[in-house]
Order: C-alpha cells, then sequence, then structure tokens
C-alpha cells in the first residue's frame, strides 16, 4: 500500500473501460454488471493459475489463505479410508462443510468415505488444463446451493471454448532430492467459432505421475531436534524384528537367533538388527488422469447449450514393508476389534507364541521370536487405492422474453477400492502353531495366503440430476430494478460402501469393517431477489426448502446488504442459515461402520507411561534398543489406536449453521482496491462420534460398556522390569487401570463449533515507465476464535485459535509480478503464524507429557515462518512459453513441532514448456 500511494513519479495504468457484461457470480443465480455483491467472492483466474506453476487443483486452491488440506493423496496415511484423494476445507469446518462445484454443479463425491463418515469431492478428478477460473465464496450460501455449503462455496469454471492447440509438459523436482519429484503432460485442441459456425468443441488430457519415496530416503533430512520430542527419541532405530531375527525372553532379556549377518548385529547390545526405513512408504507411487470434453453449441438463435464429460482416474501404491511375526507386535499384548456381522465384540486376542517343537523355536518352552518374514515382500505385501469417476451433463441457457433461463441434467458415478493385506487371526495362528510356516524359507504362496489374505474396502456412488432456474426483472422500483430468481433442484443418490468379506466376519486381526447401501431422494425449491432499496443501497434475499427422503424438510434464508457508500467506498454484510444434511453413510442403512482414532492420548494412562519412560530415554547407560522398547510402550498409551464402532441412525437431523459477514470494499484511487471482511460462525447439531478426547475426558460419567478398558497387565509388568533396569528403586505403576480397547461411540447430533475472523485482501496494479507492469496481490485471513462443544463438560472449550487444533491465527500470501517485453516474473510470500501445542483433549501438552525442563521453550510454541516462491515466463518464441518456478526459494526449515510427526519443507524447482497452435 505504500508503493500505492507514495507521491514517487510512476505513472498510473489508464485501464481501459471493459464493456459491462451480465454475469453470474458464485453466491447468485442473478446476472448482473456489478460484480461486487453483499458476500465476499474471491477469483483466481487463468493467469493467476499459471503464475503458481501447481498442476493439481489442491495446490491451486492451497494458493488462497482460507483453505487448507484436509486431505492429501500425496500425505495421506496408507491407514487412512479415503487413500487415493484430495479435498480441501474452509475455516477449519472440514470438507463437509466446503461445497466444491464444478462449473457451478456438484460432483459425485469420492468413492471412499473419509473416516468411513465424510462424503468429499475428490479435486484430483478435476483436470487443471481445463479450468477457466475458480471463484471461492467466502460465505454460507446453502439458500443457494443447499446443503454442505457452511463454511463457503468453490467454485470450478471449466473452459467453455476454447480454439486451436496447446500441448504443456511439467517437470518439478526437489532440492537434494532426486527421489521426490513429478511430472505431467495435457494436451487441448478445440474447433468452431460459436458466433461464425454456431458451435465449438474442444477436449484435454492430462496425465500425471509422482514418484513414492521411503522414510530411508528422508532420513538425512530429519533434524536432530526431532529426537528430543515425545516418542521419537529411537524414530530411526533399527528393528529387532530382523530377517534372521530375536528371541524375546523379556524386555530385559532379548537373545539373537543364530546366524544374523555380521553387519546387522548391533555391537552395543548384539542383538539382530533390520533397517525398515528403506521399507516404509512416506507417500504413494501415485498415476493419475483427468479428461473433459466440452461442446458448446446453439439451438435456435436464444439457446445456448453445452454438452460435457468429465472422467478421470487413478492408482495409488504405497511402499510397504515386508510383514512380521505377530505383525510386529508383542504375544503378550492383547488386541480387540469388532465382528460386524455378528454384532459382537472380538478378542482379547493375543498372538501365538512359537511351541516347542517349532522349526524356529530352540527352547524347551514357548518363545516369542521376533522375526521379519521377508518371503512376504516383493510385492506380495501391498497397499493400493483405485479410483474413477466421470460425469455427464447438458446445460442449456437462454431467453424467454425478458427473464433469463438455465436448467441441467446429468449422471455422474464415482468408484474407488482400497485393498491391502491383514493378518488372519485363525490362518496365522494355525500355521505357526502347527509349525507349517517355516522361517528363513519362502514359503508357497498358499500358505502366505491365508496367514495374510487380501482385504479390500470398496465405495461407489451414483447421482443422476436436473435443474431449472429463472431469474430476471420483474418490475421498477424508484432506485432501480427489482430482479427475483426462481428455481428447482433434484436428485437421486445412491452410495455403498463395503468392506470384503473376511473383515466384516471378524476373521482380521485388529481390523475394523463397515457396510452400507442406500438410496435417497432429494427435492428443493429456491428464489432469490435483489431488492434496491434507495440509491447506493442494494438488499438481496434468498430462500431455499430442502426435503431429502426419510427426512423433515429444511428451511435456509439468507439476508445481504451492499451499501455504495461513496464512489469509492462499498459497505456490504449477510446473515444467513446454512445446513448438511446427513449422508448415506450416517442415516442409510447397513451394518455400521468401525474406525480407529490415532495418536490418542489417555488422560489416565499417558503421564504414567511418560514417567517411566523418561526414567529409561534419561539413562546415560540404557541402550538403544532398550530406548527404543520404552518409547513403545510410552506409544502404546500416549499415541495410541482407540477402536470404535458406530452404527448409523436414521433418526439424525440436520447439522445447521448460523453465519454472518460484515466487510467493506475500498478504492482509494483508481486501479487499486482493498476488502475486509468479519466472518463469525456457529454449527450446531454436529453428526459424528463424540471427539475421543471429549468421551476419555469424563471417563467415569459414561453409560456402562461405552468404554471398555482391557487387562494389560502382562505387557505393563514388561515395561516396569525394563524401567527397573535403569531405575530399580521407582515404585511407579500403573494402578491397576486397563488399557484402552475399544469404544461404542454411535452417530449422534451434539457437536457445536463457532469459528470467527477477518478476511482481506489488497490489489492493484501499475504501470512503470520504460519498466513494465507491475501487479500487487495480498490475500490473508486471521482467526480471532474456534471453539469446539465439549459434552463432558457441557460447555465450549478453549479458544483453539493460536492453538493446537486452529493453528496459526495469521495465514497471509503477498504476491507481486511485473511484466516486462517477454518476461513475466512474481514473487509470493507465504506467511503462517505460530501456535501452541494445547488443545481441548490436552490443555498442557508440554506438562503432560514430561517434556524435560532443558525442552520446555522449545515445546511451548510452534514459531511462525514464511516461505518465499519466484515464478518467471517467457515468451520470446513464437508460439512457445516457457516457466520457471522455484517454492520455498530460500530453503526455509521446518519449525520446531514438539507434538507432531516430522513433516519437512523442501525447495522444489518446477519447468514447463507450453506450445500452442
Amino acid at each position: 500500500m505504500t508503493v500505492a500511494f507514495s507521491q514517487h513519479a510512476i505513472a498510473q495504468q489508464a485501464a481501459e473501460e471493459p464493456k459491462l457484461q451480465r454475469v453470474e457470480i458464485t453466491g447468485s443465480s442473478i446476472k448482473r454488471t456489478d460484480s461486487e455483491t453483499s458476500a465476499s467472492v474471491q477469483v483466481m483466474t487463468r493467469d493467476d493459475i499459471e503464475r503458481t506453476g501447481e498442476h493439481t487443483v489442491l495446490g491451486l486452491l492451497n494458493a488462497a489463505s482460507s483453505i487448507s488440506t484436509s486431505i492429501s493423496s500425496a500425505g495421506a496415511s496408507s491407514g487412512s479410508f479415503a487413500t487415493g484423494s484430495s479435498g480441501v476445507s474452509m475455516r477449519g469446518l472440514g470438507k463437509v462443510s466446503t461445497l466444491v462445484l464444478v462449473n457451478g454443479r456438484r460432483i459425485s463425491p469420492y468413492g471412499l468415505s473419509d473416516g468411513a463418515q465424510e462424503n468429499f469431492t475428490n479435486l484430483d478428478a478435476i483436470a487443471t488444463e481445463a479450468i477457466e477460473r475458480i471463484e471461492i465464496l467466502k460465505d454460507g450460501a446453502s439458500a443457494i446451493y443447499g446443503s454442505d455449503a457452511v463454511a463457503g462455496v468453490i467454485n470450478i469454471i471449466l473452459r467453455k471454448d476454447f480454439e486451436g492447440g496447446k500441448v504443456q509438459v511439467n517437470y518439478e523436482a526437489t532440492d537434494g532430492f532426486q527421489d521426490r519429484r513429478n511430472r505431467s503432460a495435457s494436451a487441448i485442441y478445440g474447433y468452431g467459432d460459436i458466433d461464425k459456425q454456431g458451435f465449438n468443441t474442444y477436449i484435454t488430457f492430462e496425465g500425471y505421475k509422482r514418484d513414492g519415496y521411503t522414510t530411508g530416503e528422508l532420513r538425512n533430512r530429519y533434524p536432530d531436534w526431532y529426537r528430543q520430542t515425545p516418542g521419537h527419541s529411537t524414530w530411526d532405530a533399527k528393528s529387532t524384528f530382523s530377517p534372521t531375527g530375536n528371541y524375546f525372553l523379556s524386555s530385559t532379556n532379548i537373545v539373537a537367533a543364530p546366524g544374523c549377518p555380521p553387519d546387522q548385529v548391533d555391537p552395543a547390545d548384539k542383538l539382530c538388527k533390520f533397517d525398515t526405513l528403506p521399507y516404509t512408504g512416506q507417500t504413494t507411487n501415485n498415476k493419475r488422469y483427468a479428461a473433459v470434453s466440452n461442446t458448446h453449441f446453439k439451438i435456435g438463435e436464444k439457446i445456448d447449450a453445452n454438452f460435457e464429460i468429465t472422467t478421470a482416474g487413478a492408482t495409488n501404491d504405497y511402499i510397504v514393508a515386508p510383514l512380521s511375526a505377530s505383525n510386529g507386535g508383542t504375544t503378550t499384548a492383547t488386541n480387540i476389534w469388532y465382528n460386524a456381522i455378528a454384532g459382537k465384540m472380538v478378542g482379547p486376542f493375543t498372538y501365538p507364541k512359537l511351541p516347542v517343537g517349532n522349526n524356529g523355536n530352540p527352547y524347551s518352552f514357548p518363545v516369542e521370536y521376533r522375526a521379519r518374514l521377508m518371503d512376504t515382500g516383493n510385492g506380495f505385501n501391498f497397499n493400493r487405492t483405485e479410483s474413477d469417476q466421470t460425469r455427464v451433463m447438458l446445460a442449456l441457457t437462454g431467453t424467454l422474453g425478458n427473464y433469463d433461463w438455465k436448467s441441467a441434467a446429468g449422471y455422474m458415478t464415482s468408484s474407488a477400492t482400497k485393498s491391502t493385506r491383514a493378518v488372519s487371526a485363525k490362518g496365522y495362528t494355525d500355521a505357526i502353531v502347527s509349525n507349517s510356516y517355516k522361517f528363513g524359507q519362502q514359503n508357497d504362496p498358499a500358505l502366505l495366503n491365508t496367514m495374510f489374505p487380501i482385504r479390500t474396502t470398496a465405495g461407489k456412488s451414483n447421482i443422476s440430476f436436473i435443474d431449472a432456474t429463472v431469474s430476471g426483472e420483474v418490475m421498477q422500483l424508484p432506485a432501480g430494478p427489482l430482479s427475483i430468481a426462481v428455481g428447482t433442484d433434484l436428485r437421486r443418490e445412491s452410495y455403498e460402501m463395503k468392506s470384503s468379506d473376511n473383515v466384516l466376519n471378524g476373521e482380521l486381526v485388529g481390523v475394523f469393517g463397515l457396510q452400507v447401501k442406500d438410496t435417497v431422494s432429494h427435492y428443493a425449491v429456491f428464489s432469490e431477489a435483489t431488492i434496491p432499496v434507495i440509491k447506493r443501497v442494494e438488499m438481496s434475499a434468498a430462500l431455499r426448502a430442502d426435503k431429502t427422503s426419510g427426512a423433515e424438510a429444511h428451511i435456509s434464508p439468507k439476508v445481504g446488504l451492499k451499501i455504495n457508500a461513496t464512489d469509492s467506498l462499498v459497505l456490504r454484510g449477510t446473515a444467513s442459515g446454512g445446513f448438511r444434511a446427513p449422508n448415506i453413510v450416517e442415516s442409510g442403512n447397513g451394518l455400521g461402520r468401525s474406525s480407529v482414532a490415532n495418536s490418542v492420548i489417555d488422560p489416565r494412562r499417558c503421564p504414567i507411561a511418560s514417567e517411566l519412560n523418561n526414567l529409561v530415554q534419561n539413562s546415560k547407560t540404557a541402550t538403544a534398543t532398550d530406548k527404543l522398547l520404552s518409547n513403545t510402550y510410552r506409544n502404546n498409551d500416549c499415541l495410541a489406536s482407540l477402536p470404535s464402532f458406530v452404527n448409523s441412525n436414521k433418526d439424525l437431523k440436520p447439522e445447521t449453521s448460523r453465519s454472518y459477514t460484515l466487510g467493506m470494499v475500498f478504492e482509494p484511487i483508481k486501479n487499486w482496491t482493498l476488502a475486509i471482511d468479519y466472518y463469525n460462525i456457529e454449527r450446531k447439531d454436529e453428526i459424528g462420534t463424540r471427539t475421543v478426547g471429549d468421551v476419555l475426558k469424563n471417563e467415569a460419567a459414561l453409560p456402562a460398556g461405552q468404554l471398555l478398558r482391557v487387562d494389560n497387565t502382562a505387557t505393563d509388568n514388561e515395561f516396569i522390569s525394563l524401567v527397573k533396569k535403569y531405575a530399580p528403586a521407582t515404585t511407579t505403576n500403573f494402578q491397576g487401570i486397563g488399557k484402552l480397547g475399544l469404544v461404542y461411540n454411535p452417530y449422534v447430533n451434539s457437536g457445536k463449533t463457532r469459528a470467527s475472523g477477518f478476511d482481506f485482501d489488497m490489489s492493484g496494479r501499475i504501470k512503470i515507465t520504460n519498466v513494465g507492469d507491475l501487479k500487487i496481490k495480498l490475500d490473508g485471513t486471521y482467526l480471532l476464535n474456534y471453539q469446539s462443544f465439549l459434552v463432558a463438560d457441557n460447555a465450549y472449550g478453549m479458544n483453539n485459535a493460536g492453538n493446537y487444533t486452529g493453528g496459526g491465527r495469521l495465514a497471509t500470501k503477498l504476491r507481486t509480478s511485473l511484466k516486462t517485453g517477454k518476461f513475466d516474473q512474481g514473487v509470493t510470500l507465504n506467511y503462517n503464524g505460530g501456535y501452541s501445542l494445547n488443545s481441548d483433549d490436552t490443555p498442557d501438552f508440554c506438562v503432560t507429557n514430561k517434556v524435560a525442563p532443558e525442552n520446555m521453550a522449545a515445546c511451548g510454541r510452534v514459531r511462525a515462518y514464511t516461505t518465499v516462491d519466484y515464478n518467471l515466463a517467457y515468451t520470446g518464441i513464437k508460439n512457445v512459453k516457457l516457466s520457471l518456478y522455484i517454492n520455498n526459494l530460500l530453503n526455509q526449515d521446518t519449525p520446531v513441532n514438539y507434538r507432531d510427526t516430522f513433516s519437512p519443507l523442501f525447495r522444489t524447482f518446477g519447468a514447463t514448456a507450453a506450445y500452442s497452435f
């Protein structure tokens, strides 16, 4: 802004006045010539898209400060339900409260519901080369679009016409880490002049490939401080589950099996070790394609038609290690899971020790053998997700007298299947007890299949729809024309998601399943009006009624006010009600679903486990093996996995929200604008299970049987014996508190969340004499408040703005670009605010996890950081555009974070070559 208002001799560019055209803005069904509405809409143009250097829709959307990644196909855990997909969230309210549209209409949700609950739009299924612009409505819009538009709406608008051809290739690599790379190629060709020939048709196709890499390849990027964070002091320690193996007689008596190669013998404790990091996938190998075909044609003189086909497919493969005996666990640890068919808990189950006489047991008593089963490698053990998605749509627009109308009909489908291997309780036990499995050999694949059968989760969604809207001016008021729009929206949706039969029957150790299958119909009618109240004051109002089969109708209202206070100042505000209808997983027919909550902190056992662990970690004589084992015991209570089982509930009500915004747009001088908007959203009757932290917070008040703890005495005694090896005087123990086993956590309407903050942006352009055109754009958000309702306390929890749950309060992106002749270059500054590691479930994280006093300062807060991106484009060769991108130009390090698994920042280099004809 200092540059904008300076008195230096910089000549302002005299912008050519564009011809006014009536266009439809996201968030309204009424066409208008004024792009400023009562709600804030951020627009990303094709030029903006190309300047980012991003070639995925997720990457493009992350260029907006108000949007955050909710799931990424590049970074999702291999245990995630919805691997192979990418989705975003606004306001921290989750991807199910952020409506994503393509050309103003929904696309079918991803075949696999994330967390076995969340239906969402998979951004990887959208071809980036086909995108004309992206409009982000930072306001709830359920009164216009219906369910899910609680936090905001993202409308991805594809090219309507394209003439000629364009071929483009892209390559991105990481500085000093050649295995982290991706490449893509795209082609688009279009023919026909809609004005002269009455039609235009184009087709675009793009392919994308990302290489996976292992944690071993990432090893040298882990900083020294990471070892100081709770439970990570031995993150890269070699495993005693090695090909030759070790005999675990007790936590203080582990003996290497004979025949261990010398280079695998740990000189400190003489155990046989195996480095698993080169076999552990950090990210997936991803291959995908996306294609769009669009034919734009005229029907007579007054009807404009678009026939659109979009299709996409992807394969994601995780890098996974060979399986191990007891699945990498102990033969004293208990496992609990669920038989969905019989409707009962399975377990507690313990892995068998090797019986006397087993080919792997040299002792005269049963023994635990820690061995890596190398014959389950080389592709036998795998984790793969395959998906595809298609939408076919015919959209018509036209005029009827003084009214505009539009209508569309279409069909869409999405499917995904995740496949991997798991341990069969019976198959594994039988093979070990009967001595059928031969350790150290290549066993019969048929035997391996009985021990580790394939399990799958498959999902499919189908939607057919038709909609229609009529809009126009109905009368002239003293201050201007009164415009209205009325419309209807009809959808028929079917969804099914099912685990394989061996999962549903509870045959696989620790694996939970789900089965849901149903069909619902959605009906809606809506109306909207823009009302000129007095000169310079315009009111907008909208009302929508939605009805889903089997549920009561829901009414969503919205009002907005825009005041042109002066020629350079616009004041605006909105108030609206939003909702999210229960999806089929939550309310449909089926056996329910089960899942596992990860990184659970047991408030009763974690402080004890951390205290015990510190005695080992702080001992100067403790071996790396004992430190690793102690960390494992500690993490079982402080980074635990808690299984749960959930039933669908046909009596669920919709989630509802109340939101309002208040802001202004200021143009102090021509071509420079400043906008700031306050938002406040409160969502209630949230559908879901109670958060695990909330359930555990007041365990004594839970109904009998909702939370099951299991006897963990054998493993606890192992842990305490190990600790007494280094601190024999300790009296700390688990006081008879059992380990978390299973929680019954049904879907209910119970949660509430409220969020408030500011969005702001500034943009402008300057023509600098003898230099070129300079453009500046600032986009930011500041989180004032973010709170979740705690059922156990019957009150809202802490303000998580600036805490672990809400993240940093301030996020900004400052973009500058300078076009000089054939060169166009830009710099982007990305600022991410700092935050503490406390949250509702752990109000004092560092204390709870017994962080050493000398590390308390480092643990207390994750610092703010800024990264710098650079882009350069050259168009000096006829029909050719060459582009260079450097992200994280200054190679900013990852801030110290004592609570999360380390995720490094990278400096990347990208190059793009495009040829148009």
